[in-house]
């Protein structure tokens, strides 16, 4: 079935591969984040949008925009990834304390907030997806041998702290959504050594099924808890489908 997608958080040209596999999954995408890339980098059919992470304002304004070229979305994918953040933010220093904040707290705050006052607006049906892939932090790291052989840039203080924040905020969005008439929530979570996470067009063509899944069943219940990426879709419905 064809949805409207948002997709925010892992920005243009990081997040082509995931975007590509939604427009296989036959679904219309929007991409919010810096709209300055080469378009090559995108594939066409995904439509960019300008984001400006530590405005309020312009996390209305992407919704507004995405509206206007699909219509209101049925999905909006908050994509929170650890180890890209982890190698984008590696330096510990005062100077990148707001960027920082800009990027993996204020933004995705800004644009969850906004999405529920439209979604409440236009008294339709909309879910927001929560995706997380976690990477190990400087502290684990330094507590594992196996770690310190095969992580290359663990998630410091800053982003750590950022990734906590993330997971914190997303479980209190849908606790508090749970007697909503219009929104719901869905936590997704997953690690490096997670086969599906390992892979941006397999975790698409997973979550796109799940997805799927879970509008076909007229009775699914609303969760806070988190689910790990490539769980087993609900009951009577074939994850992945040609």
């Amino acid at each position: 079935m064809e949805k409207n997608i948002l997709i925010a958080g892992k920005d243009i040209p990081f997040c082509s591969d995931f975007a590509q596999q939604l427009l296989l999954s036959g679904c219309n995408v929007v991409a919010a984040g810096k709209t300055d890339s080469p378009e090559s980098s995108v594939p066409s059919e995904v439509k960019a949008v300008s984001w400006n992470k530590s405005s309020a304002i312009s996390a209305r304004s992407v919704i507004i925009q995405a509206e206007t070229l699909h219509n209101f979305a049925d999905d909006a994918i908050l994509y929170f990834d650890a180890p890209q953040f982890a190698a984008q933010f590696g330096s510990l220093t005062s100077d990148s304390c707001a960027p920082a904040a800009d990027a993996m707290i204020l933004g995705y705050q800004y644009l969850t907030i906004e999405l529920l006052n439209r979604i409440e607006q236009h008294k339709a049906k909309s879910r927001i997806i929560f995706l997380l892939k976690t990477c190990p932090t400087t502290a684990e790291t330094s507590r594992s041998a196996s770690l310190k052989k095969t992580v290359s840039s663990p998630a410091n203080a800053i982003v750590a702290a950022a990734e906590a924040s993330f997971a914190t905020f997303a479980e209190n969005i849908a606790a508090a959504t749970e007697e909503s008439l219009y929104a719901s929530v869905l936590l997704v979570t997953g690690d490096s050594q997670n086969e599906t996470m390992q892979n941006d067009r397999t975790l698409a063509k997973w979550l796109s099924g799940y997805i799927d899944a879970l509008d076909a069943k007229k009775d699914a219940q609303k969760s806070s808890s988190w689910i790990k990426a490539g769980a087993k879709a609900p009951a009577g419905f074939a994850l992945f489908r040609q």
